[in-house]
């Protein structure tokens, strides 16, 4: 699986939308960001965790 910068995923697991920041197909790990209240976090995934946001896969958006 690909990702672009801006793509909306989300982790296999469940947890908040997050936007792809970037992806490093090399490494096989997708960078993100969400919000926490007003805190911004980030943190990288490895690409077999992280699919698709159902609530944009599904078209509510």
């Amino acid at each position: 699986m690909t990702f672009v910068a801006g793509d909306v995923i989300q982790l296999k697991s469940g947890g908040p939308e997050m936007p792809v920041i970037e992806f490093d197909a090399e490494a096989g790990l997708v960078c993100c960001s969400w919000l926490v209240g007003r805190e911004l976090k980030t943190a990288s995934f490895p690409v077999e965790a992280v699919g698709e946001c159902k609530l944009f896969v599904d078209g509510a958006y």
